[in-house]
């Protein structure tokens, strides 16, 4: 029958649709159907999903003693991670088609069975003697039900199976039964702000736009949104929400430095802080209006030709001098002439490199007085006149620290050059994790080294006043501390382990705080005994963690 199935719809008349469509998808997976999986794999026993169900399936497994039952427990991949037998004697014959822990029963190993087309419909399914795509499960019939997380996303299954002779149908009821506990279990080892920000996720599951809800503790995306989300997507999201000043605008709209436009909002039915996202690619005339006051972050636009001077405007250490080097770089990729202003020549310097048709970079025009402006403009529209008239084509760069430039440079600088502008890390910090695993290469070219999220998220909470610069300087310093493969919080230097809160605190606040932090160092960490140490119980201690932003293990308190 399973043979006919190409070409001839009608196999529904003969089996139920929800076989037809599993045979169909075995049929594309190209599944054996008298061989089983060979392989298996580990089991962790640490799992959720298997803490969840133990206690559930060792209740039922002294209900089903002395019967041919057999309970079977799956991860979302279809892996069986647990397996209780009625019957001891049924072992050898379960083991035969490797019915067992760490077996793949997902229907693109297995085709159609209970675990497997549980997983892939989403609902309840019983499967019966021949209506299983593997032959050698054909004496069996096995009654599943998925095992649904409190945030609404499949995690598992869970089957009851036996000899088709013994086949009743009080079975998927049973199992329905036997799965709802698992998930009463699921939603009781649940952390309360986990369980808070899946019920909030539950209304935007379904919808078509990419988005996500965001807690401090976690991340939750629906499938739409699955793409643009990774390991840094929680902190940066975090560190944007947080900062936000929801009181003068109710919804943050801005760009990412890979040009993705994210939406956020608040959502208001929760004491604590919780947010949802939506994600809007970057194609024509699918961006949101922005209103935000939020400044978008650097782009690295790449220099046309026809731009005779180009500026390179941030604060000191931001590292201006590379990203000018970056713009002239889309050119020729001849090596600039570097010129500092105000030193000794410097205008008879870049004049006579100009001349040899040499691109040019002048740094630090900050340093400029107002004296010097119009020898500048002099250079600056020499240069753009040859340009205009083709006798040249190469670029004048440069760089300059406008909120430290004389107002008539500023003036000047704005009439003639294409402004390109670094913002201050303290205000994007999205561009922080990109810089960091740059500055890790760049440190450590052999990649021996990456940062764990609890560091990363410390180094996005620090304000840093040396810019580029002394991130650089900071990571080098880390690295040269021998430090292991994965850096951690704890790596880190002091300032950066515990960040001030963003709001100013009181005297006394602050000595509380200073002395939580001295009592969790003294403590190596461990909260009951640093509570021993201060002299107060283990949960005030941990409230007033949370109440003045003491982080340790990279858990945010």
């Amino acid at each position: 029958m399973r043979a006919g199935l190409i070409g001839h719809p009608g196999v529904g008349d003969v089996v139920p649709e929800v076989i037809e469509r599993s045979w169909r998808r075995s049929i594309s997976h190209r599944v054996s159907t008298d061989r089983v999986a060979d392989q298996a794999g580990e089991v962790d026993p640490e799992a959720a999903l298997f803490r969840a169900a133990l206690p559930v399936l060792e209740h039922w497994e002294r209900h089903l003693a002395d019967t041919p039952m057999t309970l079977l427990l799956s991860d979302r991949a279809g892996r069986i991670v647990a397996r209780r037998l009625g019957e001891r004697d049924l072992r050898s014959r379960l083991d035969q088609v490797h019915a067992a822990e760490g077996f793949d029963f997902s229907e693109e190993t297995m085709g159609t069975n209970g675990l497997g087309t549980a997983l892939a419909e989403g609902r309840p399914v019983l499967v019966s003697g021949s209506q299983h795509y593997n032959d050698l499960l054909s004496s069996l019939t096995c009654a599943a039900t998925p095992v649904v997380a409190p945030g609404g996303s499949v995690v598992g299954s869970v089957s009851l199976g036996g000899p088709v002779k013994d086949t009743s149908s009080l079975m998927l009821s049973l199992t329905q039964e036997i799965g709802q506990q698992i998930e009463q279990r699921l939603r009781a080892q649940t952390r309360p702000e986990d369980l808070a920000l899946a019920l909030s996720f539950m209304r935007y599951k379904n919808s078509r736009r990419p988005t996500v809800v965001v807690d401090r503790h976690s991340l939750m995306a629906n499938t739409p949104g699955l793409p643009f989300v990774n390991v840094d997507t929680h902190l940066v999201l975090w560190e944007l929400l947080t900062g936000h000043d929801w009181r003068r605008h109710d919804t943050l709209e801005f760009t990412l430095p890979t040009g993705v436009t994210i939406s956020g909002r608040p959502i208001g039915d929760t004491t604590e802080p919780r947010y949802v996202v939506h994600f809007f690619d970057p194609g024509p005339g699918d961006l949101p209006q922005a209103t935000s006051e939020v400044p978008l972050p650097l782009v690295k636009v790449a220099s046309s030709r026809r731009d005779a001077v180009v500026l390179v405007d941030g604060p000191s250490g931001s590292g201006r001098l590379g990203v000018a080097l970056d713009l002239l770089a889309v050119g020729t990729g001849a090596e600039p002439a570097v010129i500092v202003a105000g030193m000794p020549g410097w205008l008879t310097q870049a004049g006579e490199h100009l001349a040899r048709g040499e691109d040019v970079v002048v740094r630090r025009l900050e340093a400029l007085g107002p004296g010097d402006v119009a020898d500048l403009e002099r250079l600056m529209l020499d240069h753009t006149s040859a340009v205009d008239r083709g006798e040249s084509s190469n670029v004048l760069a440069l760089t300059v620290a406008s909120a430290r430039a004389a107002a008539s440079l500023t003036e000047l600088l704005e009439r003639i050059a294409t402004r390109h502008v670094i913002r201050p890390l303290a205000e994007s910090r999205e561009r922080i994790p990109t810089l960091v695993r740059d500055l890790l290469l760049e440190l450590d070219p052999e990649g021996r080294h990456s940062l764990a999220p609890s560091a990363l998220q410390a180094m996005l909470q620090h304000h840093w006043p040396g810019e580029l610069r002394e991130l650089r300087l900071t990571l080098a310093g880390v690295l040269g501390g021998g430090v292991p493969p994965v850096i951690e919080r704890k790596h880190l230097p002091a300032h950066l382990r515990n960040p001030a809160p963003r709001r100013r605190l009181t005297l006394m606040e602050t000595a509380e705080r200073d002395a939580i932090i001295r009592a969790l160092e003294m403590a190596d960490g461990n909260k009951s005994a640093a509570a021993e140490l201060l002299g107060i119980g283990r949960t005030t201690l941990y409230r007033r963690m949370r109440q003045l932003h003491v982080e340790v293990d990279g858990e945010t308190l």
